[in-house]
């Protein structure tokens, strides 16, 4: 099982730290009127904070890709011209 990365663990808490101030109501649940005890279950409410799309950079991953394609193409080059001298 991998282990969480430093990276990861600072996410994390930074999640943690900007949760948006949500107002939170005991509402009860039906079953449990009907026991007799009560269970208070908390609804959050949505908050104003605007939703940004998520936009991700992806510019690392295409330049290795583009590198591993001219490896691979050099590299058949080489055993296509390879065969025409070893025959």
């Amino acid at each position: 099982m991998p282990k969480k990365t430093r990276k990861m663990k600072q996410r994390a808490a930074l999640r943690r730290s900007v949760e948006p101030q949500s107002q939170e109501h005991a509402v009860e649940s039906e079953g449990a009127s009907t026991r007799g005890s009560v269970a208070p279950t908390r609804v959050l409410l949505s908050s104003a904070r605007p939703v940004t799309p998520l936009t991700f950079d992806y510019t690392h991953i295409y330049n290795d890709l583009k590198r591993i394609a001219l490896f691979a193409g050099f590299f058949f080059i080489v055993l296509i011209v390879l065969s025409f001298v070893i025959k």
